[in-house]
């Protein structure tokens, strides 16, 4: 799906601080009226990990989402994947998600594994200079195709940790030894499918089909479907 992320992707807002606190469950609810009244639904607050004080520094998030017909099937299921990285080393660089890229879910301390394929992917960076140092952002976006099987399975896991391998590197969540998994993490997930995904199979997607996303269309706003 070569255009799935270009709405995506420009209604995320990149801030220069590179150091929050984790956001609460939110979900950000979208209907393309020029699309059959499709309906496009995504978690917000999905921070993966923090410090023991609960400081958020080089934010990384994984959104559940949900895109449903005007009758309320199920069209596809996938998660979107943020990671802002703030760095000062010149040989640090960006995870380059592409097509193809991985995110692998081990779930109750590696008892099971999921592995999500990326369906497009994108990455920038910006350069700033303060007190006598140039520091370097990287921001990493991709959207990971996932059944609402596969979801279910990581949302009734009691312990995950996610690896998300880009085209250039790779990086371990939660990021040890300083951080850990949020607290509300996987109960928002839960609490993201069990309101937007639960109630609405058996309308459309079976819960283990691997629909493919390129007859998928884009978010509202894109104003097209991926090709």
């Amino acid at each position: 799906m070569r255009s799935v992320l270009s709405a995506l992707i420009a209604s995320l807002v990149v801030s220069g601080c590179a150091a929050t606190m984790a956001r609460m469950y939110g979900t950000k609810r979208e209907t393309d009226k020029f699309n059959d009244n499709l309906t496009w639904v995504t978690m917000t607050g999905g921070v993966i990990d923090a410090n023991r004080l609960g400081i958020v520094a080089n934010a990384a998030e994984f959104n559940p989402l949900v895109i449903r017909s005007r009758d309320n099937k199920i069209l596809a299921t996938g998660i979107l994947f943020t990671f802002e990285n703030n760095v000062t080393l010149a040989r640090a660089r960006s995870l380059s998600i592409r097509e193809g890229s991985t995110a692998t879910f081990l779930l109750n301390n590696g008892a099971e594994k999921i592995e999500l394929r990326a369906v497009k992917g994108d990455s920038d960076y910006s350069v700033t200079a303060a007190h006598n140092a140039i520091y370097t952002t990287y921001f990493d976006r991709g959207v990971f195709s996932i059944t609402p099987d596969q979801l279910k399975q990581i949302v009734n896991a009691s312990a995950v940790e996610v690896r998300v391998s880009g085209a250039t590197s790779y990086i371990d969540f939660p990021r040890k030894p300083n951080n850990h998994v949020v607290e509300d993490f996987l109960p928002s997930w839960k609490k993201f499918y069990e309101r937007e995904v639960q109630p609405y199979l058996g309308q459309g997607l079976p819960a283990d089909s691997g629909r493919r996303w390129h007859r998928t269309p884009v978010a509202p706003e894109a104003g097209r479907w991926a090709s």
